[in-house]
């Protein structure tokens, strides 16, 4: 997980197939030296839609002709001159290879938290390790701004993109970066701290220099999705410590608006290269001719029930290129995760995509109504789900592995915090969980 963002985000095939092969041979050990992981029914539905979604994409590689159609169905199949449903079956494999590969970090970090304690233990690492990637590239941004890592650097060369190719994906990490150190600094608010009093501003410090850096990668999306799941987690431990005493309501709302007023003045000082961009650029740009163009695809033929081939994209695309959108420039992804799952797989992506975001998001919501400590720790679950899905509306952060691994094993460890079994919360409760010091 944590070599993929060092790897150019990973999406060479090389590194990534690399990468791959050791989560999934690290996802098989885990489960088998650890066999209560896979024991609730919601990992076991999870499972299943993986499964049905790989199974699905697959299929698409297959020769169609021996297949029989009937009804109406067949009608829509008559216009289909390859022999596969997928316009490029080649594709496919390495496809679903990308698609499993977040989906078998949720369950390893899953199945590698045994409690509280280890969770934390984990995001803990996921913070540090996130951190020193960001001030990394805050460092080479200002010594040696030609170079990705040892890579000349061809693109951006204007905006910080740290050891990613595009400014926006380097956006959406330091965004989830930036969530996972609010987590740990509100949860701190409810926790006695401990240390010297100099190691309690160490996250603060490392959060401000995440603020730094995302204004300098200068992605409109990225920025205003960070901001917003900031903002999300701040709101929702307000509305759920609604009904607490009045003190612990004051508590939680100064650092909320501590929060909200750095990130202003740190947008009004360093943010000038986002507000021109924001103000002279135009967001639509060819991004919504294209977006028309994509939901004209879904909707011809049978594409909308079949798909077109899971990550054939931009060489199933062209034919329903509009010339509005201009000749310049060859799409090999959408820009919107959604239309380009939808275009590629068919129905069966947004069903498996809301039947997954329903099962996340109520193990979230049950962590924020029983936690009470960890709290902070469903809360980020559900700001870093909202806010990658709404940067994945206008780009492909989603679709970058340096991304998705690292939100893949946040979110497998709020699950794990929001799903303890509550015959054990209230014992974990009582005890304050005193054998971590606090990062705050």
């Amino acid at each position: 997980m944590a070599l993929s963002a060092l790897a150019y985000g990973g999406v060479a095939e090389l590194p990534f197939q690399f990468i791959a092969l050791l989560t999934f041979a690290t996802g098989t050990i885990a489960f088998i030296a650890m066999p209560r992981a896979a024991e609730t029914k919601a990992l076991w539905l999870l499972f299943i839609i993986t499964c049905t979604l790989a199974a699905a994409a697959y299929s698409q590689s297959l020769d169609i002709s021996t297949f029989a159609t009937f009804g109406a169905t067949s009608e829509s199949f008559e216009s289909i001159q390859q022999k596969a449903i997928s316009v490029s079956p080649g594709a496919t494999d390495i496809a679903i290879l990308r698609l499993l590969a977040p989906i078998a970090i949720f369950f390893l970090f899953r199945a590698a938290v045994s409690g509280d304690d280890s969770a934390l233990r984990l995001l803990r690492l996921l913070g540090a390790w996130g951190a020193a990637i960001v001030v990394a590239a805050l460092i080479q941004f200002f010594v040696d701004p030609d170079h990705i890592v040892l890579a000349d650097k061809l693109h951006y060369k204007e905006s910080l993109t740290g050891p990613f190719v595009n400014r926006n994906s380097a956006a959406a990490y330091i965004g989830l970066i930036l969530q996972i150190l609010l987590a740990f600094m509100l949860y701190g608010q409810r926790v006695a701290p401990k240390g010297r009093p100099i190691s309690r501003w160490i996250t603060p410090t490392l959060f401000a220099l995440g603020v730094f850096a995302l204004l300098l990668t200068k992605s409109r999306a990225g920025i205003g999705a960070a901001i917003f799941g900031c903002l999300l987690m701040a709101a929702l431990l307000r509305a759920y410590s609604s009904a607490g005493p009045t003190r612990q309501k004051q508590r939680m709302l100064t650092p909320s608006l501590r929060m909200g007023g750095f990130i202003l003045l740190c947008i009004v000082l360093f943010g000038q290269g986002a507000i021109i961009r924001l103000t002279t650029e135009k967001l639509a740009d060819s991004r919504v001719c294209t977006y028309n163009s994509i939901l004209s695809g879904i909707m011809a033929d049978a594409n909308f029930w079949v798909g077109t081939g899971f990550g054939a994209f931009r060489s199933a695309f062209p034919p329903y290129r509009s010339a509005d959108c201009g000749i310049n420039g060859i799409w090999d992804r959408a820009h919107n995760s959604f239309l380009e799952g939808t275009f590629g797989l068919g129905a069966i992506f947004l069903v498996a995509l809301m039947c997954g975001m329903w099962i996340l998001c109520h193990a979230y919501l049950g962590g924020m109504k029983l936690r009470r400590r960890f709290r902070p720790f469903a809360a980020l679950g559900i700001s870093a789900t909202v806010a990658l899905l709404a940067h994945s509306l206008v780009d492909f952060p989603l679709q970058i592995p340096g991304v998705n691994n690292l939100f893949a094993a946040v979110a497998g460890i709020a699950f794990a915090i929001s799903s303890q079994d509550k015959r054990n919360i209230g014992l974990h409760e009582i005890s304050g969980n005193t054998t971590f010091k606090q990062l705050t």
